[in-house]
């Protein structure tokens, strides 16, 4: 008597295409969430720019009056603050430190020199 010997199928040939058409709407559905994202951001950044820009205006001229004979001998800024040192005569008044608030212009406070 003859035995009947089994077929094993290893692999057995399946259609893709369903497989890489879902893996291409993926795809494009990931690249089109990518592209919105980016469009977003640069939204964003244009919109937020102008009004950064808008909310620090230059302060302008500052008109610090000194008494005659009486010279700016340094300035530094710190922080938000100026520091303008003046030289001079002592008995007109010249030997101080000012400071002025940058955002504003505003004199906050002087220190004079004396003997």
């Amino acid at each position: 008597m003859a035995q009947k010997i089994g077929v094993v199928k290893v692999g057995v040939a399946r259609d893709n295409s369903q497989d890489m058409q879902a893996l291409k709407i993926l795809v494009i559905g990931m690249g089109i969430l990518i592209v919105l994202g980016l469009g977003l951001v640069a939204y964003e950044l244009v919109d937020r720019v102008p009004k950064a820009l808008k909310d620090e205006q230059a302060v302008g001229d500052v008109e610090l009056k000194l008494p005659p004979g009486c010279v700016i001998a340094e300035a530094e800024g710190l922080d938000d603050r100026l520091i303008v040192r003046t030289e001079g005569p002592m008995e007109r008044g010249c030997q101080q430190v000012i400071l002025i608030d940058m955002a504003t212009g505003k004199i906050l406070g002087r220190v004079l020199g004396s003997n």
